[in-house]
């Protein structure tokens, strides 16, 4: 019985009450079919990003952490993750106000401390000669 209770406290988890901000470096206007790079991170350097997806299955909250593989429950189609921030390129193919699917975002903090965060954002794609934006319209 003993040994069931260590182990079942070595494998919890422990969701956070604090929640962490994410910073997202994205352009609000493109041009179509210019390549497009979002990156998303933690603002707080002892959360880190350990996966993202997108895509989930509508679940009631809070979402459930699978802390033996560090995934979200219900979700599948994953982004890149490269040294905690998230990597999104794309190339938008028609003009218009354009919104990103939900992301969610798990961060983790410690050994056992995970937060779930959903975050999205919209842009919006011109039309027209060139697939250069202008200075002020770009984010790098």
């Amino acid at each position: 019985m003993v040994f069931l209770l260590l182990l079942l406290g070595l494998t919890s988890c422990t969701l956070s009450s604090h929640e962490p901000r994410l910073e997202m470096l994205a352009p609000d206007t493109v041009r179509v079919d210019q390549k497009v790079l979002v990156r998303i991170y933690s603002l707080e350097p002892e959360w880190k990003v350990t996966r993202a997806y997108f895509d989930c299955a509508k679940r009631p909250k809070p979402d459930l952490v699978n802390v033996q593989n560090e995934t979200i429950e219900g979700c599948s189609k994953t982004l890149f993750v490269e040294q905690d921030t998230i990597l999104i390129e794309f190339t938008p193919t028609k003009v218009g106000k354009i919104k990103f699917p939900e992301i969610k975002v798990l961060l983790k903090k410690d050994a056992n401390y995970f937060n779930v965060i959903e975050t999205g954002f919209e842009y919006f794609v011109l039309g027209g000669k060139g697939n250069s934006v202008s200075e002020n319209e770009k984010l790098d």
